[in-house]
């Protein structure tokens, strides 16, 4: 049993750290997801809306420190109680999407590792089960006196950071799991009372200030579709060799005298010869899917003037453009506005494009053009396409031929000579 404790640490607390890092790579992006939870389960009100990414930090924070304290072993009681709550509450989530297809994707590891509601019900009760192995045995768990044993959780629990950290070709989630059992490592030579308590409080400060700054700036990794060196026309067509989606034909036919209704598969209607029956009458056929096929990376950009003209494809192919991102223009942060503009007049004359682009009508995106004295039109494009585009409202993005070669927060303005 000591052994099964020990392996359910390693296992639940580097999950935890790993999907509380990426989800604190991009806080923002987890606020959008709970907001899409919240709205499908009809939880609208405004007051939740206004919290929305303080909740999102708070929650990939506690995330990542309830990972660390049950690596090395700090408050066993309180943290096993709080992981508890918090797996059967995203068992409840997940399992509930799954049945209802509340949702696409779970967002249990942002836009990194996209998970099916039925893979993240999955995962979830199987970290139920090791969350329940150190739930029953937490009064006995305990910071480790023997140093090797901290040394060797630091080499397992390195090793299994080293290949997610691969996979996303991102190394942040090892580092910050190597530094933080290091620290706490070198802490033991002279505090050993201590040791697990301040590894756990240092976690806490580096993942707040991983959040924070993440909110303030952009991301530290971009793994969405519009990241930098990304061509979008590219992301927007499939390969030649993608996969196919399968469908298979289901007929139903109905007993005009038993009024009994019958589906059948395209083999079971060659086998039942149903038709030759004049008591079965045809009503109807479908296509159901039966595997879905590849999908390209951007299925949903379409850019429409406000005459409803849609120029996707030339706007992508300018030479050399710059986009300023609006997502919502009433939400949209006007302190920012007149430096972004005078940036636009000058991108103008160096002979680039500029455009706008928000989900706002003409009237709303014409009062807004007056009010901040812009010199520049908007394009429409869906709201949620925009969120995924650049994580700041507004945000800027530059673009050659299609192709993503610069993105900023509102925070990190460019200048004319940053501009490539």
């Amino acid at each position: 049993m000591n052994y099964l404790v020990k392996i359910s640490r390693l296992l639940v607390g580097n999950l935890f750290i790993f999907s509380g890092i990426v989800k604190a790579n991009d806080p923002l992006g987890f606020s959008y997801k709970l907001d899409e939870y919240f709205v499908e389960f009809g939880m609208t009100w405004s007051w939740l809306h206004d919290i929305l990414v303080p909740l999102a930090t708070f929650l990939v924070v506690i995330e990542i420190v309830l990972g660390v304290a049950v690596l090395v072993g700090y408050r066993m009681k309180e943290v096993s109680w709080s992981l508890l709550l918090m797996i059967v509450f995203f068992t409840f989530l997940t399992g509930a999407s799954a049945i209802f297809e509340i949702v696409r994707s779970c967002g249990c590891f942002g836009d990194a590792i996209p998970l099916t509601p039925w893979d993240s019900f999955v995962k979830d009760l199987i970290l139920l089960f090791f969350i329940l192995i150190i739930f029953i045995k937490r009064n006995s768990i305990q910071p480790f006196e023997d140093k090797k044993m901290d040394a060797l959780f630091l080499v397992i629990s390195s090793l299994i950071m080293v290949p997610l950290s691969i996979m996303l070709d991102w190394w942040a989630p090892f580092t910050f799991t190597f530094g933080i059992l290091a620290v706490g490592l070198v802490l033991k030579q002279f505090m050993a009372n201590k040791a697990a308590m301040l590894s756990t409080l240092v976690s806490l400060v580096a993942s707040i200030t991983f959040s924070v700054y993440a909110i303030e700036h952009l991301p530290f990794a971009d793994f969405r579709p519009y990241a930098i060196n990304k061509n979008l026309p590219e992301q927007m067509t499939l390969p030649p060799n993608a996969k196919a989606p399968i469908y298979e034909n289901i007929l139903t036919y109905k007993n005009t005298k038993t009024g009994e209704v019958k589906d059948f598969t395209g083999i079971e209607y060659n086998n039942s010869r149903v038709w030759e029956d004049k008591d079965w009458e045809w009503q109807n056929t479908e296509s159901k899917l039966i595997e879905a096929g590849d999908e390209a990376k951007i299925t949903d950009l379409t850019i429409i003037t406000h005459d409803d003209e849609d120029i996707t494809d030339l706007v992508l192919a300018e030479e050399n453009s710059l986009w300023i991102v609006c997502y919502d223009l009433s939400l949209s942060n006007e302190s920012n506005l007149k430096q972004i503009n005078d940036l636009a007049v000058k991108a103008k004359k160096k002979g680039m494009t500029v455009h706008g682009f928000s989900s706002a009508g003409r009237e709303q995106k014409d009062a807004f053009i007056k009010k901040n004295k812009l010199d520049f039109d908007f394009l429409i494009t869906d709201g949620i396409v925009l969120k995924t585009m650049v994580r700041s409202n507004p945000g800027i993005m530059q673009l050659k031929n299609g192709t993503v070669v610069g993105k900023w927060h509102e925070n990190d303005i460019p200048t004319l000579e940053e501009l490539k």
